[in-house]
C-alpha cells in the first residue's frame, strides 16, 4: 500500500506530514515481547534499579490535573484510526518542553509524552543549576574569529562568529524568560572571576589575547550584560579588600580583585516535572516509567505508532501517532535503533561527555555568591557555586558512553577537590571526608546523520527527520535553551500555516499564585520553619498550598506543622505524599528529585529511606514485599553517588602496608580529625564487610575509648589493639586486613 502526501487538518489548522491508511493486517512490527526488545539492543543495567514493579493503587493528581494512573488509561487508548498528533519518547527538560509547547498552541493538537523513567531522571538533573547565557561561548566565538582562519577563509570565521553570537543571544533571551516570567523557580545569584594576575599564561581559550583577560574582564561582561538589553542585575568590579570580606575563604591568596558577573540558577529537576505537569495542565497526556520497547511501522516503513510498557505494573499497550519525536537526550541512539530492521547498520547521532559535581558543606561558599575558576588546569570552567546552602562544584567534561547510575569516578572527584585547593586558603583544608554528595550527568554531543555530505556541523542542537521512518529527533542544547528547542521542533512539524507558539508567555506549573511573600504567608497560616517555608515557595510555588494541607503536626510550640523528613534539612514528609500526586513511583524518585537530598547528602539519604517507605507504601498501597523490594532498590540506586567514603576504598584499606599503628589509625580517620568516632569505627566495619550489630559496636568503642569523651586519639586506639584480642571487630580487622599478630606489636610499630 502507497502512503499519500497531504496535509491533515487539526482544528483549523493543517499538520504538515504524511497520511497512512491503516488495517491491522497492513502494519509491521517487531514481536511484542521483552525478550525482543532485549535482544534487539544492549540494556543499560542500572534501569534494574530505577523502576521495580510495584502495581501501585490510583492516587489523585494535584489539583486540576488527572492521576497517573488516567495517564496511562488515555495512553492506552489510542488506536490507528484515533492517533495522537505528536508523540513524544522522553520526559526531560526537550521531551517534556515540547509536549508543552504542542499542548499549549492553538488547534487543539492531540500531544502524548512518555519516559521511561521519572521526569528529569538523567541529564536533566544532574546539571549544575544555572540557566546561563553562555559567556563561554562569547569569549570561544571571539577566540575563533581572532585566529589566523580569519585572513584564510575569512567568510567561514565570520559565519562561524555569527553563528556563535546568535546562540549567545538566544540563551539571554531564554534565561530572561525564565527570571521573569518563572519567578518561583529561579533566582539569580552573583559569581565572581577573582584575579591574582595582571596576565595569565598560557592564555585561555587558546588565544593571545585571553591572557589580557584579567585586564579586560570588567568590559567584556559589560557586553555580556548588554546581550539582554541589560535585563540582568548589572557587572560589577570587587576591590581586593572587599573581596577577602565577601570570601574569608580566600584569605591569604593574592587576589588582585574580582570581576562579578550574574547568572540564573534553579533546582533542575523541579524546573523539569513543572513544565512536565505543565504539559498535562495543557492537556497532554503525559506519564513517567512508560518505556517504548517497540515502533510500528507501516507497509512502507513508516512509523505509525509505538509499543510501550508500564513499568509499574507491566502492562503493554500500543500508542498510535501520526509523528514520533525521539527527545532523549544521550540515549538518542538507543531510540533510533528501534527504528531500523537492523541496528547495526544504524549511523550513531549523538555522544556523551559525562561531566562530574561534588557537593561540599555550605561554609565552603559564602551563602549568596559563587565563585568561577575560568582557567583550569585543562582547561575547563569550574563554577563554586551555593546551592540549597551547601556548596556545589563542577564541572568535568569526559567523552564516554552515557549510563543510568550516576556513579562518578573517583578521579574525577579528587580533580575537582584538587581545583578547590587552588584558590581556597591554605588553613582552610578541602578533605575527600567533606564530599557529601557527587554525581555525573552526561551531555549529548550530537551531529545530524541524515544531512547530506558536506553540511555544517551544528555547534548547539540538531533537529533531524529520518525520510526512511518519519521519526524526528532531537538531540544536543542546552538548560537554558529547552523551550526555544521545544518551539523549533513543533514548528517542523506544524509547518509555517500551524499554530505558533505560546510558551513565552506562559508561566509553568505553580506560577499562578507565587508572589515574593509567598514565604511568610505559609508560615502565618500553617506555623511552618522559615527555611521549610521558603523551600516549599520556591519549589512548588503556589502549589505550595496543597503540600501544606498535606502537613501532619510536630506536636512541637515551633514550628507546629511540616515534620522533618531528615535532621538539618526543610524537607518534610507532607512532600513524600505531595509526590505520589505529582507521579513519583518510587522511594528514589523522592530522594533525587521531588526532594534534592541524594544530590546533597547521600547519607542522609540512604538513612531516610524507612521513612519515605513507610508513607509511600500507605499512599500507593504497596505490600510488605513490595516496600522491601523498593527500599533495597532505592538503596543500591543512592549507593552509586558518591559521599564521604571514596567507593575505592575497600581496596585502599585492603592493599595497604600496615607497618605501623599510626598506618591504620590515619586509614580509619577519613576526616583527617585526629582522632576516631563511632561513625568512622562504623565505616570501617561497613566498608570490610564486617557485620556488627548496634550494640556491638557500641561495645567496641567504648573498649577504644578509655576517657569516656566519645574521641579515640592514636594513643587509646593503640591500647585497644594490645588489650582487645578477644573483641569481636578486633578479631575481624586481624583478618580482614591480613595483619600480624598485634599482640607483639612494639610503641609505633607492628612488632618490636
Amino acid at each position: 500500500m502507497s502512503s499519500i502526501s497531504c496535509r491533515i487538518v487539526v482544528g483549523k489548522y493543517r499538520l504538515r506530514t504524511t497520511f497512512f491508511p491503516v488495517v491491522s493486517n497492513l502494519v509491521s512490527s517487531r514481536p511484542f515481547s521483552k525478550s525482543a526488545y532485549h535482544h534487539d539492543r544492549k540494556r543499560d543495567p542500572g534501569l534494574d534499579f530505577t523502576a521495580k514493579p510495584s502495581f501501585p493503587k490510583e492516587v489523585q493528581g494535584p489539583v486540576g490535573l488527572p492521576s497517573r494512573a488516567e495517564q496511562i488509561r488515555r495512553l492506552a487508548s489510542s488506536t490507528s484510526d484515533t492517533p495522537y498528533d505528536i508523540l513524544v519518547i522522553g520526559g526531560g527538560a526537550t521531551g517534556a518542553g515540547i509536549a508543552f509547547d504542542a499542548a499549549s498552541r492553538d488547534g487543539n493538537l492531540k500531544v502524548a509524552c512518555i519516559e521511561r523513567g521519572d521526569f528529569a531522571s538523567e541529564t536533566s538533573s544532574r546539571s549544575t543549576k544555572l540557566i546561563w547565557a553562555g559567556i563561554r561561548y562569547l569569549a570561544t566565538a571571539s577566540a575563533s574569529l581572532l585566529s589566523r582562519k580569519l585572513l584564510t577563509n575569512p567568510v567561514d570565521s565570520i559565519k562561524d562568529f555569527m553563528g556563535e553570537i546568535k546562540m549567545v543571544l538566544n540563551c539571554h533571551r531564554e534565561r530572561r524568560y525564565m527570571t521573569e516570567k518563572q519567578r518561583h523557580l529561579t533566582n539569580w545569584i552573583p559569581i565572581a572571576i577573582p584575579f591574582s594576575e595582571w596576565h595569565v599564561s598560557p592564555p585561555p581559550f587558546g588565544h593571545p589575547i585571553f591572557g589580557f583577560f584579567p585586564i579586560l574582564a570588567p568590559f567584556v561582561l559589560k557586553i555580556y550584560d548588554s546581550m539582554s538589553s541589560f535585563s540582568c542585575p548589572p557587572s560589577y568590579v570587587m576591590g581586593k579588600r572587599k573581596a577577602k570580606e565577601v570570601f574569608p575563604q580566600l584569605s591569604d591568596r593574592n587576589i588582585k580583585y574580582c570581576a562579578v558577573f550574574y547568572e540564573a540558577q534553579h533546582n533542575d529537576s523541579r524546573t523539569n516535572i513543572a513544565i512536565a505537569l505543565s504539559a498535562a495542565e495543557h492537556g497532554a497526556h503525559i506519564s513517567n516509567y512508560v518505556e517504548m520497547t517497540n515502533t510500528i511501522k507501516d507497509t512502507d516503513g513508516k512509523v505509525i505508532g509505538i509499543k510501550a510498557v508500564d513499568r509499574m505494573t507491566n502492562h503493554e499497550f500500543e500508542i498510535y501517532s501520526k509523528k514520533v519525536v525521539f527527545a532523549g537526550g544521550p540515549f538518542t541512539d538507543g531510540l533510533r535503533q528501534m527504528e531500523e530492521e537492523d541496528p547495526n547498520k544504524l549511523k550513531p547521532a549523538v555522544n556523551g561527555a559525562s561531566g562530574t559535581h561534588i557537593v561540599l558543606p555550605g561554609y565552603y561558599c559564602p551563602k549568596d555568591i559563587g565563585l568561577l575558576d575560568y582557567n583550569t588546569s585543562d582547561g575547563r570552567f569550574l563554577f563554586f557555586l551555593p546551592w540549597e546552602k551547601h556548596t556545589l562544584v563542577g564541572t568535568t567534561d569526559t567523552k564516554c558512553q552515557a549510563e543510568t547510575l550516576p556513579s562518578p569516578p573517583e578521579n574525577e572527584v579528587q580533580w575537582i577537590l584538587d581545583e578547590c585547593g587552588k584558590y581556597l586558603s591554605k588553613d582552610l583544608r578541602v578533605r575527600r571526608s567533606d564530599v557529601l554528595s557527587a554525581w555525573r550527568g552526561w551531555r549529548p554531543l550530537a551531529a545530524d546523520p541524515h544531512s547530506p555530505p558536506g553540511a555544517p556541523i551544528s555547534r548547539d542542537h540538531i533537529i533531524s527527520e529520518n525520510p526512511d521512518t518519519g521519526i524526528i529527533f532531537i538531540a544536543g542544547g542546552k538548560w537554558t535553551t529547552w523551550r526555544e528547542m521545544a518551539e523549533e521542533v513543533v514548528d517542523r512539524i506544524v509547518g509555517k500555516d500551524g499554530p505558533n507558539s505560546k510558551t513565552l508567555g506562559l508561566k509553568l506549573f505553580g506560577g499562578e499564585g507565587y508572589s515574593d511573600n509567598l514565604a511568610i504567608q505559609l508560615i502565618q497560616t500553617h506555623g511552618m520553619s522559615n527555611d521549610t517555608a521558603d523551600m516549599l515557595a520556591k519549589t512548588y510555588g503556589g502549589r505550595a498550598w496543597e503540600v501544606c494541607e498535606l502537613s501532619k503536626s510536630t506536636n512541637k510550640t515551633w514550628p507546629r506543622f511540616g515534620i522533618a523528613l531528615a535532621p538539618n534539612y526543610p524537607y518534610i514528609t507532607a512532600e513524600v505524599s505531595y509526590a505520589c500526586r505529582e507521579y513519583a513511583c518510587t522511594i528514589e524518585d523522592v530522594l533525587s528529585r521531588r526532594t534534592r537530598l541524594a544530590f546533597l547528602n547521600k547519607e542522609a539519604a540512604l538513612a531516610t529511606i524507612p521513612v519515605i517507605a513507610d508513607i509511600m507504601a500507605d499512599e500507593l498501597g504497596w505490600t510488605e514485599d513490595v516496600k522491601k523490594e523498593q527500599m533495597e532498590a532505592a538503596k543500591k540506586y543512592i549507593s552509586s553517588y558518591a559521599g564521604r567514603i571514596p567507593g575505592n576504598k575497600e581496596s585502599i584499606l585492603r592493599g595497604a602496608k600496615y607497618q605501623h599503628v599510626e598506618d591504620l589509625f590515619n586509614a580509619i580517620d577519613t576526616d583527617g580529625s585526629g582522632f576516631l568516632d563511632k561513625t568512622e569505627v562504623g565505616e570501617l566495619a561497613s566498608i570490610l564487610g564486617i557485620e556488627l550489630s548496634e550494640e556491638e559496636l557500641s561495645i567496641a568503642f567504648k573498649q577504644m575509648d578509655q576517657n569516656g569523651n566519645d574521641r579515640v586519639d592514636l594513643s587509646e586506639f593503640e591500647a585497644w589493639l594490645r588489650n582487645s584480642q578477644d573483641s569481636i571487630l578486633y578479631q575481624r580487622l586481624t583478618q580482614e586486613l591480613s595483619l600480624e599478630e598485634l599482640k607483639k606489636m612494639g610503641s609505633g610499630t607492628w612488632l618490636g
